[in-house]
C-alpha cells in the first residue's frame, strides 16, 4: 500500500522522533496515554459511534478533555450509475469528562460542529505543488467551495448543504478496569444533537471497547483497542447502511525530551456502506494519527497532531489538524 505523500513526510518525521527517545530514555511518560480518537468524515461519522477510550488512570476522580478536529475532505467518484462529491472542511469541537469509581469510571461526551466552504484549499494545492503531487479532484473543483452530493442508480439523488454549527450526539458510559493493563467500557450516543441532513446519526448506537496497556520501557507507552458496535440502519440510505462496525487501534507513546511526547496510531475501521457502487462508501477505512503531546509541571498536557487516510484513499487525501489540552 502506497502512503499519501503527507503521511509519507510525517511517518519519517514521527519515526525518526520515536527512534531518538528510544534512543535517549530520558524519563518514565508522564500524563496521560494516546488522545481519543474518533471519525471526522461525516459519512462515517454519521453511521458509526465507535470511538477509542485510552486508559483511564486511577486517583484523580475527574479528567476533563477537549479537543478539537480541523478536516478538510474531498471526495469524488464519478460513474455513469453513480457519483459521489465531498469537498468540505468540517469542523468538531469535543469535550470528554470522566470520574473515577472506585476501580470503574464513568464518561460523558459532547460535541460543537461545523461544516464549512473553508479556507485551506488554496494552501493545500500550495503544499501538494511543493512536494510535486497531483490531485485531480483538487484540480477539477474550485477553490474553497462546499460540496456533498450523491447520486445512486435507480434515480436517487441527495444533496447536503454547510452548517454553520450544531451540536452531536451526547455519549453516556462507564467502564471497569481489569488490572493496570485492561480496562473495559461500554457507552450509548443518544439521538440528542441537532445535526442536519447528512451529518446526523438520528439513532442511538451502542458501543463496547476494551484497552491494553502496556509500558515495556519507562518513556513508552503502548495502547491498544478492539471495539465493537451497533448502529440500527436509518433514514434515506437504510437499505444501503451497515448496522454492526469493528474498529482495531495500535498505539504508541514516547517521551522524546523534557516536555515532549510524540504518539503515533494506527486505526482500522470497518466498512459503513454497502453496495452503493462508490468505493468511498462501501471500504474499509485506514487512518493514521500521528502528532505530539507538552506537558509542563503546571497546567494541561497539550496535544498536537494530524490525522489522515490511508484507505480508502480515492482521487485525494482527508487531512485532519488536531489540537486539545487535557486535565
Amino acid at each position: 500500500m502506497k502512503l499519501p505523500a503527507i503521511s509519507y513526510q510525517l511517518s519519517v518525521v514521527w519515526l525518526w522522533a520515536m527512534g531518538y527517545g528510544l534512543w535517549v530514555a530520558p524519563k518514565a511518560v508522564e500524563g496521560q496515554g494516546l488522545p481519543p480518537y474518533a471519525p471526522i468524515n461525516p459519512v462515517a461519522a454519521s453511521r458509526s459511534g465507535l470511538v477509542t477510550q485510552p486508559y483511564v488512570d486511577p486517583g484523580r476522580k475527574w479528567r476533563l478533555t477537549v479537543l478539537t478536529d480541523y478536516s478538510s475532505i474531498i471526495e469524488y467518484v464519478a460513474g455513469s450509475d453513480v457519483s459521489f462529491l465531498l469537498d468540505a472542511e468540517v469542523l468538531r469541537t469535543q469535550l470528554s469528562v470522566t470520574r473515577n469509581v472506585g476501580k470503574g469510571f464513568l464518561l460523558a461526551q459532547a460535541s460543537f460542529n461545523g461544516a464549512y466552504s473553508g479556507f485551506l484549499d488554496g494552501f493545500l494545492d500550495w503544499y501538494h505543488d511543493l512536494l510535486g503531487i497531483h490531485l485531480k479532484a483538487r484540480e477539477l473543483r474550485p477553490k474553497n467551495q462546499f460540496a456533498y452530493d450523491l447520486e445512486l442508480a435507480g434515480s436517487r439523488s441527495y444533496h447536503y448543504g454547510p452548517s454553520r454549527g450544531f451540536v452531536g450526539d451526547l455519549r453516556v458510559g462507564g467502564g471497569l478496569r481489569h488490572s493496570t493493563h485492561w480496562q473495559s467500557a461500554i457507552s450509548l450516543t443518544l439521538p440528542t444533537g441537532n445535526s442536519p441532513a447528512g451529518f446526523r446519526r438520528g439513532t442511538l448506537s451502542a458501543n463496547a471497547t476494551t484497552t491494553l496497556r502496556s509500558t515495556p520501557g519507562k518513556a513508552l507507552v503502548y495502547e491498544g483497542t478492539l471495539s465493537v458496535g451497533y448502529t440500527p440502519t436509518h433514514g434515506e440510505l437504510a437499505d444501503l447502511q451497515h448496522s454492526t462496525f469493528l474498529m482495531v487501534t495500535q498505539g504508541l507513546r514516547l517521551r522524546i525530551a523534557g516536555p515532549l511526547s510524540a504518539y503515533g496510531n494506527l486505526i482500522y475501521h470497518s466498512a459503513y456502506y454497502q453496495d452503493t457502487g462508490a468505493r468511498a462508501l462501501d471500504r474499509r477505512e485506514l487512518t493514521a494519527d500521528l502528532g505530539g503531546m507538552l506537558r509542563f509541571r503546571r497546567g494541561p498536557e497539550w496535544i498536537f497532531g494530524l490525522t489522515e487516510d490511508l484507505e480508502p484513499s480515492g482521487p485525494a487525501v482527508d487531512v485532519t489538524f488536531r489540537f486539545g489540552a487535557r486535565w
